[in-house]
Parts: structure tokens; sequence; C-alpha cells
């Protein structure tokens, strides 16, 4: 009985502190759903850095028919398993390319096959936990970009949609301590590079869809803007409750679920620039990002592009145009077809490594147990 009383208090708590977020959430939901067809964010003060072409916080999506298109996304698979004396990744990249034919079903063609073997990759390097997890994300994106490259060498597409970010997302001072490391992020960012100046120069546009957003980019900029807002008649009684503990909880997707309407986006903005200091002294690539909702019960996507032609604002819009044309499948779950697509065919099973653990013990005269570290071979369970 004082076991499941201690059960009950928690899930009471727990389901306290969410329907206070859920309130919490829904009265700025209310506040920017009022705005958002006259609030202009190209008006916001310098000093908030809200670098934007778009001139209303919300913006319809265009319509654009996609026929004659060819449309092509890409995704990854990894499964990694860390043993005594080495690490082993089992990676595949697969890219999808649909061409749209008018009154008939998407030709189909897959890069650089179907279901590709995947490539096994295999690390001795003294390499922390934090350094070997970012060992393996650094190699499965070098093939998923690799694939992208290929994409654009074979076919042409009108527009390439990575599977997450379209920036390598790897924190450089977790990896500047080993130079095996910093030699492969380098590979990393001039196969983007690559990428980058190939769609430029093709005039194929390029976008990351971040599918399940955890982040809170936008709120934190509408977090300092808020005393500037709170001037403004639709957001007096702001003025009345202590709000900034209340947003800082707030991610970018949680507000945006009820502000934006199906076919909506919000205004582009400056995300960040591709260049570090490793590759300073090289061309820069601006990062633009939108988030944009493409069927009614799901959550918003992010979206982030480089800008390589064109304006802000009409990169946004046309790119917009083509995610959200075919992102409209199914109303519980908004995610471009092409990603869908490609990421069936790039998973790969758990027990892809277990049999590849068993035959390199085999080989080296160990059982799968023994190379497993200590943690997975207790005694007794």
């Amino acid at each position: 009985m004082a076991v499941q009383h201690k059960v009950d208090k928690a899930i009471d708590e727990i389901s306290k502190r969410i329907r206070t977020y859920n309130e919490h959430r829904k009265l700025f939901q209310d506040l920017f759903r009022e705005v958002k067809h006259s609030l202009n964010p190209a008006e916001f003060p310098e000093a908030f850095d809200i670098q934007t072409s778009d001139n209303l916080f919300s913006l319809k999506v265009p319509k654009t028919n996609i026929d004659g298109l060819k449309i092509a996304g890409i995704d990854g698979g990894v499964i990694h398993r860390s043993l005594n004396y080495f690490d082993i990744a089992l990676i595949r990249a697969v890219g999808v390319l649909f061409y749209h034919v008018k009154d008939s079903k998407p030709l189909v063609r897959y890069i650089p096959e179907e279901q590709p073997f995947p490539d096994i990759l295999t690390s001795i390097e003294p390499l922390t936990h934090n350094e070997i997890e970012s060992l393996i994300s650094i190699w499965r994106m070098q093939k998923e970009i690799k694939c992208g490259i290929t994409l654009l060498e074979e076919d042409l597409p009108d527009i390439i949609i990575l599977d997450g970010s379209v920036l390598p997302n790897i924190d450089y001072r977790q990896i500047s301590q080993s130079d095996f490391l910093v030699s492969q992020y380098r590979k990393l960012k001039a196969q983007y590079r690559r990428l980058y100046t190939l769609c430029q120069n093709n005039r194929t546009a390029l976008c990351g869809v971040v599918k399940d957003s955890r982040s809170a980019i936008l709120t934190n900029k509408l977090s300092a803007l808020l005393p500037h807002l709170s001037k403004l008649p639709e957001f007096a009684k702001l003025v009345e409750i202590d709000y900034r503990p209340i947003i800082k909880q707030l991610r970018d997707t949680d507000l945006l679920y009820q502000v934006l309407d199906t076919n909506e986006r919000t205004f582009e903005f400056l995300l960040s620039n591709f260049n570090d200091e490793l590759d300073k002294d090289l061309p820069d690539f601006s990062i633009h990002c939108f988030y944009m909702k493409t069927a009614e019960f799901d959550t918003p996507l992010r979206v982030e592009f480089p800008l390589l032609f064109s304006t802000q604002h009409e990169h946004a819009q046309t790119i917009s145009s083509l995610v959200n044309a075919v992102s409209k499948y199914n109303p519980e779950y908004g995610l471009p077809s092409v990603i869908i697509e490609a990421d069936a065919r790039a998973r790969l099973q758990e027990t892809d490594a277990d049999i590849l653990v068993d035959e390199i013990a085999s080989k080296i005269g160990y059982t799968s147990f023994s190379l497993q570290k200590r943690r997975n071979r207790l005694p007794f369970k």
C-alpha cells in the first residue's frame, strides 16, 4: 500500500505539472494567434537579432503544381555497438527520387539502390563515449551527404530534402582534442560545401526537415521581445503575470501547434552561418529557418535551408510550397513522402549488428559475450 501511495502521488504531481504547463502554453498560443496576421517581425528592433525578409508572423504557403518535378529525399540508418577493444557501426544512406507525372503515380528511383548493403565501419581509437558518438554521427552524415551529391550529379532534382538539419551539427569543442575526429569533421564540412555549391550552380533547392524538433530557437527570441510587445494592446495582459518562467518552458513546436493553421509557416529568419573557426577564410553560406504546419493533427516541421540563390523570401516560399505539396497524405503525419520512403529503406535492424558481432568474435577466437562491455554482461539478471 505504501508503494502504491508513492506511485499515485508521483502520478498526481506529474499530471498537475502537465495541466499547468498546458494552461500556460494556451495563454501564449492565444496571444500569438490573435496577432499572427498583423505582427511584422521585420520591424522588430535590430537589437533583438531577428533577421528576416518576411513582414508577417505567419504566412500562407503558396500552392504549387509538382507535375513534371523531381523531388528527392535522403535519410540514413545507423546501428552502433561499443565493445571491448573497438567500436563498430553499420551505416546505410538511401536517396529516393520521385518524378511526379500528371495523373499517375510518381516514378521512383533509389540511390544507390532500393536497400543497399550497409557500410561496416570500425574504430579502435581511444575515444571517450561522447567522442565516439560524435564520430558515428559524422560517419552517418558523410554517407548521407555523399548520397545527395550523387543525386545531383546523376539526376538534377528540383529539390533535395534531407532528414534532419541542413547543418553538420557537431560540437567542435567536444571533438577538438582528437586529431582523428577533427580530420573526419573537416572531410564532412568539405562534403557539405560541395553539396551547397552544386545546388547553387544547378539552382536546385536544398532543405533539411527536422520532424521532432525540441528546440526553442524562436521562443527564446520572442521571450526577449515580450517587454517590447507588451506595449501593444493585444499583449496588455502580459503585464499582469510573470510570463518569463512560462515562456522559458515552451519549445517552438509547443507554441506553434495551435498558432499555425495547416498550410501556414512562420516568418523565415537567419539561423546561423555555415562557416566556423575551421573554414572562416572560405566563402560562407547563411542558413535560414522557418516552421511550417503541413498536417492538421501533427506538430509543425522545422525547415532549414542555405540561401543559395534568389532572395530570402522567394527561397522560403519556393521551399515551403514544395515541401508542403509532398506532405499532405495523412492528417496525423505531415512528413514529406520522400523522407518517409527514404527512412523505410535506410532503417537497419538490431539483429544485423548482433550477427556481425558474433561473426567477428568467432574469427578472433572470442565469444561474443566476452566482447561486450561489463555493464552488458552481468552474471545475474
